[in-house]
């Protein structure tokens, strides 16, 4: 038996696809410490793992991001990304990097296996030279010749025009986020380790091994990928404990396309997408499913939505995936997965963290329609739900990537993967690698 340190962020986004790996490590005798967020500790408890709460560290909830941290809203738009990045990935790397040194001390851990964003992480194998495996549960961000910089939402190519605008992206991003890079060499420096040259996650590809959760189906094509990925299929949620359906659920086998619009968990504003949505297919011969995560709108009462749609602070997506026609997203990953999973065409408008990336791939992939905002205007949001509702392209593409996701076992080749790592001490490297 091994015993594994897994640390994530604090997120739903990031601890629920987690949950079926604890489970299956688990299953599979080994001993799973989990290093998150203290709201998600019954989670990481459900998943059969022990919980490890932070010491010295501590984490931003994502989900409760707005919340806690209602100065993130007052801020322009162009000056999100950096405040993001340096409080939810940046700040906290001390803290989290004393605990996790404790924690692999303390249970004599055999390997970190950690969030890709997750800075501290880095730290251990550079100076301990401990065993680190990585998890990404958001799109592949590992640079490459033909795949934009991470964060724009660039189609990918390797034309001239397209390098070049890389090359000077690439230098604008130096200059954009001056003070999170600042501050990550700081704490470098007081570790003895050499400054970063562009980018707080310069050092954030583990030489081991780097599971990445989809197929490459769904991944731009690249030039050089580096030998430690693979490509491991969705990491989709455990299903929810069955439970009582909202007395509207048998509409669902109308006949009548049904649509579920959501902005996951951490987008508190419902004005940004489910609002216009709603509205955007108000009295159309369309079941719409919303999910709040608990968030409200004046416009979403029960008293004054149109009678073909139905709000819920959370449903059973497990169940509801088979009966959608569509999903309207803000780009979640875990959302898109699932989606696509089901072979159900997405439509998605993200404009911060990853989620420009995730729209970026779904417009590439075919598999729906990318509307490059944040607050999209009711009349494209209804002809972006008609497109993928009707056109053959879209839904042949997104049948196409169901059969891509069909068959993975993602926690098994994940639980494989690692016990390999564990076993051989070396690079897990590709068939051929």
């Amino acid at each position: 038996m091994s015993t594994i340190l897994l640390a994530t962020l604090a997120a739903s986004g990031h601890v629920n696809p987690c949950g079926p790996v604890a489970a299956e490590l688990t299953a599979r005798g080994h001993r799973v410490v989990w290093y998150t967020g203290a709201r998600y500790a019954d989670r990481v408890a459900r998943s059969g793992a022990e919980y490890a709460p932070p010491e010295r560290g501590a984490f931003v909830d994502l989900d409760r991001l707005t919340d806690e941290h209602p100065e993130f809203l007052a801020l322009p738009p162009r000056a999100r990304g950096a405040w993001f990045t340096e409080q939810v990935f940046v700040r906290p790397v001390p803290g989290q990097y004393e605990d996790l040194r404790t924690l692999m001390a303390r249970h004599r851990a055999d390997v970190l296996l950690a969030d890709s964003t997750l800075v501290a992480a880095s730290l251990m194998h550079e100076l301990h030279g401990e065993l680190w495996a990585t998890i990404s549960v958001a799109p592949l961000a590992i640079p490459d010749p033909l795949v934009p910089p991470f964060g724009k939402g660039w189609p990918p190519g390797g034309q001239p025009w397209r390098r070049a605008r890389r090359r000077y992206a690439e230098a604008v991003e130096r200059r954009r986020f001056p003070e999170p890079l600042r501050l990550m060499n700081v704490i470098r420096a007081d570790l003895g380790l050499p400054p970063l040259r562009s980018s707080p996650f310069d050092a954030n590809l583990t030489p081991y091994l780097y599971a990445q959760a989809t197929v490459e189906e769904f991944e731009y094509p690249r030039a050089r990928l580096p030998e430690q990925v693979r490509f491991i299929g969705p990491l989709l949620p455990a299903p929810a404990p069955s439970g009582p359906l909202p007395h509207w659920w048998p509409e669902l086998a109308e006949g009548r396309p049904a649509v579920l619009v959501t902005q996951g968990t951490g987008a508190r504003d419902l004005g940004e997408l489910v609002v216009p949505a709603v509205r955007a297919l108000r009295d159309q011969d369309i079941t719409v499913v919303v999910t709040t995560a608990g968030a409200s709108h004046e416009a979403l009462r029960p008293g004054s939505l149109p009678a073909n749609v139905h709000v819920e602070p959370f449903l059973p997506y497990a169940r509801l995936m088979p009966h959608l026609d569509a999903v309207v997203t803000n780009g979640g990953y875990g959302t898109v997965q699932l989606a696509l999973a089901h072979g159900v065409p997405v439509v998605a408008s993200g404009v911060t963290e990853d989620k420009p990336e995730v729209c970026a791939r779904i417009a590439w992939s075919g598999t729906g329609v990318d509307l490059r905002r944040r607050r999209p205007p009711e009349p494209l949001l209804a002809a972006a739900v008609h497109r993928v509702l009707t056109d053959p392209a879209v839904r042949r593409a997104a049948s196409a990537m169901r059969a891509a996701f069909a068959g993975r076992q993602a926690p098994r080749e994940l639980a494989s993967l690692l016990e390999r790592l564990i076993e051989t001490r070396r690079p897990v490297t590709a068939p051929g690698g």
